[in-house]
């Protein structure tokens, strides 16, 4: 949904970052599996741990950190995902496992022999 909403493809990924304390226990191939993460590379996943802690301290302590933060807020983009009828079919379709698309993870494919 991102990505469509973005003009990226998924190739134009390079990495994905995962914050806070579910990545802590995270097991990447499984979380392909079931659909949770897009089916790319394993290394192509990183966790950053408590990033918002974090984040807040080095604004707080670094006008330099603070000014950087602004700057990133000011790129951000809005996407109302709780009025979009394409999200809503998105979310419908991955309740199921594997994902209704299995032609989104072709990893998950190729295990299940499909």
């Amino acid at each position: 949904m991102l990505l469509k909403e973005s003009g990226f493809k998924k190739s134009d990924i390079k990495h994905v970052f995962i914050a806070g304390g579910l990545g802590t226990a995270l097991n990447i191939r499984s979380a392909i599996n079931i659909g949770l993460l897009p089916d790319l590379p394993e290394k192509s996943f990183v966790f950053l741990g408590n990033t918002s802690v974090s984040g807040a301290k080095m604004c707080l302590l670094s006008s330099e950190a603070m000014d950087k933060a602004e700057t990133i807020a000011n790129k951000m983009a809005y996407l109302d995902l709780s009025t979009s009828s394409s999200f809503m079919n998105n979310y419908s379709a991955a309740l199921f496992l594997p994902h209704t698309d299995i032609e989104l993870f072709p990893s998950v494919k190729k295990m299940l022999s499909i």
